[in-house]
């Protein structure tokens, strides 16, 4: 959906023409999915959050003015409400370790490239399990949705800055918990 269509039916919902969110639930209901589900870990709490965002998004349609893109006022919201259902959780990962470059090992890397592409994701999606919410979904705007720094920074509140070394901090510790599974693995095969 292009933005002039985005932009009409954001127009249509506001004049009162409910089937008008239908298209817009549907251009934006994948990428909202993933955001909750990078945050939350959980396929279920994922859909109870994204549709509890939708109706958020649906209630509170009034106040969106249009200085940033509907995907980004939306994607905040969604941002904003997995962090709520977090707190309520307790669910907090401390983070606070990187990985000097002189401790890359070339051989782990190199055991990455030789499993299966499902296996890698697999490793990857535990990669990116590890990391606490925010990290979570800056890996995810930047990389699956290749989101531009000043987009992530809408989203999250962040400074391009903080987001870069939010950036890398998480490549290392994905890093870290990428090598440490591997070794498992293959400790526990020997």
């Amino acid at each position: 959906m292009d933005v002039h269509e985005i932009k009409y039916r954001v127009e249509r919902v506001k004049a009162g023409d409910r089937e008008a969110f239908g298209g817009l639930v549907d251009a934006h209901k994948d990428m909202v999915y993933t955001v909750c589900l990078r945050m939350l870990s959980s396929e279920a709490d994922a859909e109870e959050a994204a549709q509890d965002v939708f109706v958020k998004v649906f209630r509170s349609i009034e106040s969106f003015q249009a200085r940033a893109k509907f995907s980004t006022w939306l994607y905040r919201i969604a941002y904003n409400h997995c962090i709520s259902v977090i707190r309520k959780k307790v669910k907090m990962i401390d983070l606070d370790g990187e990985v000097p470059e002189s401790e890359v090992d070339e051989v782990e890397m190199n055991g990455l490239e030789s499993i299966s592409a499902q296996e890698r994701s697999r490793y990857l999606k535990m990669a990116i399990e590890s990391l606490n919410e925010t990290e979570a979904v800056v890996v995810t705007l930047f990389y699956y949705d290749e989101m531009s720094l000043e987009e992530i920074g809408e989203i999250t509140g962040l400074t391009s800055g903080n987001i870069r070394i939010k950036l890398h901090r998480s490549r290392k510790l994905m890093y870290q918990v990428i090598c440490k599974n591997l070794k498992s693995e293959v400790s526990s095969i020997q």
